[in-house]
């Protein structure tokens, strides 16, 4: 795990987190989706309402920072444009029951059957609906950063609950061992916020980590890089 040797692309050295993370996430191309029908940007963190209960808005807005194209409140294209979008409609109808599972009323196993009602069979988005709950214990899973953790870990890319809470100890791992935080939180810190944005810098990183894997279709450690081609990257 580090940054410019090509032969350490593959370690899972966690000597060098830190300047893996400071690294890959410059390389993070920060999100500009914007709320529904608005010029505003949607801000990840403050629609997290972190300490608070979410709202319907908050929502909304978060489902669309993740996937613009299938989770906006209206169908944007297609036979239905403009018709309220049922994902987005069944997840607000069990907005009680993530906010029981942010205050911790209900358990992990209670939750999953929850977001399998919802997203029958989409682990990525089963996962987002724990990660808006408890951000700072469930991390945001893609493809990218899952093809990240595969690639350092050489461990299949996760498919399931089992494979997630892989990856979730592979993250933080990196967030630990490349001192971004210095404990694992539990949500009761004072300066919440403030950990949920160093945890995204880890995301961040992995995200672009695993897009520069996936854009040379490769694994990293056969690939004749050179640090001017990693740096155009």
């Amino acid at each position: 795990m580090f940054i410019l040797d090509q032969s350490k692309f593959n370690d899972y050295n966690l000597s060098n987190a830190k300047q893996f993370v400071e690294f890959w996430s410059a390389y993070y191309v920060e999100d500009t989706t914007k709320v529904f029908n608005s010029n505003e940007v949607i801000s990840y963190i403050e629609e997290l309402n972190l300490q608070n209960n979410l709202t319907e808005a908050n929502v909304k807005r978060l489902l669309r920072w993740k996937d613009p194209r299938m989770l906006t409140e209206e169908i944007l294209a297609g036979p239905n444009k403009g018709k309220e979008n049922n994902r987005v409609m069944r997840v607000i109808a069990k907005i009680e029951d993530i906010n029981k599972f942010r205050r911790d009323e209900i358990p992990e196993n209670s939750f999953k059957e929850v977001v399998n009602s919802i997203f029958p069979g989409g682990i990525i988005w089963q996962i987002f609906l724990f990660h808006i709950a408890r951000p700072f214990e469930y991390p945001i899973a893609d493809r990218y950063v899952f093809l990240a953790f595969s690639t350092q870990r050489q461990k299949e890319i996760p498919k399931d609950w089992e494979g997630y809470r892989d990856y979730k100890d592979y993250f933080f791992e990196v967030a630990l061992s490349g001192r971004i935080i210095d404990r694992k939180p539990d949500g009761n810190e004072h300066d919440i916020k403030e950990i949920v944005s160093k945890l995204k810098k880890v995301d961040n990183a992995l995200f672009a980590f695993g897009a520069f894997v996936n854009y040379y279709g490769a694994s990293v450690k056969d690939l004749p890089l050179t640090p001017a081609q990693i740096l155009g990257f």
